[in-house]
């Protein structure tokens, strides 16, 4: 597995989506959404659960919400950073509503209608990984 920030856009709340594929033995799959302009690859660990311990699994044609990156994954332009089911209990997430029961207040349905909230922060994040290990 392949993995490498090209430095870029970063989703600035959780966009929603839907798993278009996914591989419980391989643990990944790949998300789309008509706010990402190509598929998503989504990592288990990226996957919230409402336990710490659960599998992190998920459905093909399972809605989702998701924060991504722009990144070089597996032969996809972008990765999702965090992962979870619309109906599940809230999250940390920056900008979450943090509800559970999937209604919206007056004040978010103006923000969703404003286009700064769209604006995507830009990053330059550059990682490596040196493949040799010194066993001292």
């Amino acid at each position: 597995m392949q993995s490498r920030s090209v430095g870029g856009a970063i989703s600035s709340h959780p966009v929603h989506g839907t798993v278009r594929s996914w591989d419980d033995e391989s643990g990944w799959g790949v998300l789309t959404s008509p706010e990402v302009p190509g598929e998503v690859w989504a990592h288990f660990s990226a996957v919230q659960t409402p336990a710490p311990d659960a599998f992190a699994s998920l459905e093909p044609g399972e809605s989702v919400l998701f924060t991504w990156e722009e990144a070089d994954q597996d032969g996809y332009s972008y990765r999702a950073l965090r992962v979870r089911r619309p109906g599940d209990p809230e999250t940390d997430w920056d900008g979450d509503e943090h509800r559970t029961d999937g209604d919206q207040t007056d004040e978010a349905d103006e923000d969703d209608d404003d286009e700064e909230d769209d604006v995507f922060a830009l990053t330059d994040v550059h990682i490596e990984f040196d493949d040799e290990r010194d066993d001292r």
